[in-house]
C-alpha cells in the first residue's frame, strides 16, 4: 500500500500530520488576483466556545479575482494571551498536513507552546479553505480501504489493473463529490487568506508557527506578503525547489533512511520479531514477502492486512524514534500471525475511530497535493517512476507510486507555487532535525537558502518536528517569536 504524506508532529498531547512539495516557475507576483485580496472586507465575531477559548469564522471568496463564484466559511479559534497587559500580538499557527485541520491547536496552546509564548500572544488556528471544519469541505470517499488496501506493488496484470482503476475511481469520486472547490484549494489560495485573516484580526504585522506543510504555506504567505510579517518559525521545512515528483522521491527516501536507522538499532538490540540467524533487514523482509504471498484476516469488516497496509502502518511509526517501540511490537505480532497491530497503525495513519468515522485529512491532503502539483502525469508516467523509487526506497517507495497515481487521474488544472523568497523585515527561522523522514534535512537546509533572509536551526533528533521536543530549539525559538533576536545563519543544537 502506498501514499504518504500526511506529516506528522507530536508535541506533547498532539500527534498530526503533513510535507508538501514546492516548486520553481510561479505566478506573476503582480497577478491582480494577488491584489485584490486587499479588497475583500471580512469581520470576525467572537464568541467563548471553551474555557478561554473564543471562535470565530473568517468568509473567503473561493476566488479573490471572482468572488461571485461562492465562498468558504472558515473556523477560527483563539486562546488569548494569559498575560493581556504585556501582550506582543498574534501568533497564527498551522500544523501541517496539507489537510490537517488546525483549531484544536488554539484550544491545545498551553500544551503545545512554552508557557512564555502562551503568556504574552494570542495563539490562533483556523481551518484552511476545504480543510476540516471549512464548509464547503473537501469529501471524496467513505472509506480509505476501498484504495489503499490495494498492493501499491502488483505482481500481475490483475492487480495492476485494480490498482490504475482504484485510483481513478478515488479521483472521480472527489471531482463528483467536490468538484466546484478542487480548483480553489491550493496553498497559494490558503496564504491569500493568511492576509484576509491578519487583517480581520487588526493586526499590522502578524507571527506565526508553522510544522511541516505549515511552512510552505507560511513561505508563501511571507512571499506574497512579506510586509505583514511579525516573525515566522517554519519547523519541519519543505524544500522549495523540488517540483511535485523529485519532492515526493525525496520524502521516500527520508522514511526508508528512518526505517533502516531503526533496523540497525534492531540489529544491536535483538529485536523481537528477527529469528535465530537473522539480520533485521532479513526479518523485515521476511515479513512483507509473507504478507505479501498471505495476508493476514483478523477482523470481519476491516481488509486484511497485506503488504500495502502493512506499508502504511509502517510509515506512520517512523515520524519519529519515539514510535519505534510500536513498530517492533507491531512486525513481532505480524511474524507470529497476528495482523491486528499493523492493521490498527494503518488505521491510526488514516485518523479511523472505533466506530468506523474518518475526518478529511486524508482527503484534504490529496486535494492539496493534486491541486499543487507542477505537471500533469499520466499513470503511466508514475509507473514509469518505479525504477527511480526503488534505487532510494526499495522497502517502502512503492507506497508512493499509489499517492501518486490519484494525481495522474486528477482533471482540475495544475496551479504549483510561488519562487519562496523572504523579503521580511525580520529574519525567518527556519527549523529541520537530523533524523526527519518526511521533511528531510536536506529539503530544509534548501529553504534556509532559498530564503535568503533567514536562519537554521538543526537539531539532532530523529524525528518530524522538533519544537517542544527538543529544548535547545525549543528555547531558540521563543526567544525569537518574544524578542526577535537574531543568531548565527547555522545553529546546531
Amino acid at each position: 500500500m502506498a501514499r504518504m504524506r500526511l506529516c506528522a508532529l507530536v508535541m506533547v498531547l498532539i500527534v498530526t500530520a503533513c510535507s508538501s512539495e514546492a516548486r520553481n516557475s510561479s505566478p506573476d507576483i503582480t497577478d491582480p488576483s494577488v491584489l485584490t485580496v486587499n479588497d475583500w472586507e471580512t469581520t470576525l465575531t467572537w464568541k467563548e466556545c471553551d474555557s478561554g477559548i473564543d471562535c470565530a469564522s473568517l468568509e473567503v471568496p473561493f476566488d479573490y479575482s471572482s468572488p461571485e463564484l461562492g465562498t468558504f466559511i472558515l473556523p477560527v479559534a483563539r486562546h488569548r494571551a494569559t498575560q493581556p497587559a504585556s501582550r506582543i500580538g498574534t501568533l497564527l499557527v498551522n500544523p501541517g498536513g496539507p489537510g490537517s485541520a488546525a483549531t484544536d491547536w488554539a484550544s491545545y496552546a498551553v500544551q503545545v507552546f512554552s508557557t512564555s509564548i502562551v503568556e504574552r500572544f494570542d495563539i490562533v488556528a483556523w481551518d484552511p479553505r476545504g480543510v476540516g471544519g471549512s464548509d464547503p469541505a473537501i469529501d471524496c470517499v467513505d472509506t480509505m480501504d476501498d484504495y489503499f488496501r490495494l498492493d501499491p506493488s502488483p505482481d500481475n496484470d490483475g492487480e495492476l489493473e485494480s490498482l490504475v482503476d482504484g485510483a481513478k475511481s478515488f479521483a472521480d469520486s472527489c471531482a463528483a463529490r467536490s468538484g466546484d472547490i478542487l480548483t480553489h484549494v491550493g496553498t497559494i489560495d490558503a496564504a491569500r487568506d493568511m492576509d484576509v485573516l491578519r487583517r480581520a484580526l487588526g493586526e499590522e504585522k502578524i507571527s506565526f508557527a508553522g510544522f511541516s506543510y505549515g511552512t510552505k504555506l507560511g513561505a508563501t504567505w511571507a512571499t506574497l506578503f512579506p510586509t505583514s510579517v511579525r516573525a515566522a518559525v517554519f519547523d519541519g521545512a519543505i524544500d522549495p525547489i523540488l517540483g511535485y515528483v523529485d519532492d515526493l522521491i525525496l520524502q521516500a527516501k527520508g522514511f526508508e533512511t528512518s526505517l533502516n536507522t531503526f533496523l540497525d538499532q534492531c540489529d544491536i538490540n535483538q529485536c523481537s520479531f528477527i529469528q535465530v540467524d537473522e539480520t533485521a533487514r532479513q526479518a523485515f523482509d521476511r515479513i512483507m514477502l509473507g504478507l505479501d504471498n498471505s495476508p493476514i484476516t483478523c477482523c470481519p469488516t476491516r481488509p486484511p492486512t497485506n503488504q500495502g497496509v502493512a506499508q502504511t502502518g509502517i510509515i506512520a511509526t517512523l515520524y519519529g524514534s519515539y514510535r519505534w517501540g510500536e513498530l517492533e511490537d507491531a512486525l513481532s505480532a505480524s511474524s507470529s500471525g497476528d495482523g491486528e497491530p499493523l492493521l490498527m497503525l494503518f488505521d491510526d495513519y488514516f485518523g479511523r475511530q472505533n466506530n468506523g468515522f474518518i475526518d478529511n485529512s486524508i482527503d484534504a491532503y490529496i486535494a492539496i497535493t493534486c491541486a499543487d502539483r507542477d505537471e500533469q502525469l499520466t499513470p503511466q508516467d508514475i509507473l514509469g517512476l518505479e525504477s527511480r523509487l526503488q534505487n532510494v526506497a526499495p522497502r517502502l517507495g512503492a507506497s508512493w507510486i499509489q499517492e501518486m497515481m490519484i494525481c495522474a487521474h486528477w482533471t482540475t488544472p495544475t496551479q504549483g507555487g510561488l519562487s519562496l523568497r523572504a523579503d521580511t523585515a525580520n529574519r525567518i527561522l527556519v527549523v529541520g532535525s537530523v533524523g526527519d523522514a518526511a521533511t528531510p534535512l536536506s529539503g530544509t537546509r534548501q529553504l534556509a537558502t532559498t530564503l535568503g533572509h533567514a536562519r537554521l536551526v538543526v537539531s539532532q533528533l530523529e524525528q518530524h518536528t522538533t519544537y517542544g521536543s527538543d529544548p535547545c530549539v525549543t528555547q531558540i525559538v521563543d526567544e525569537y517569536l518574544l524578542t526577535l533576536s537574531d543568531g548565527p545563519d547555522i545553529t546546531n543544537c
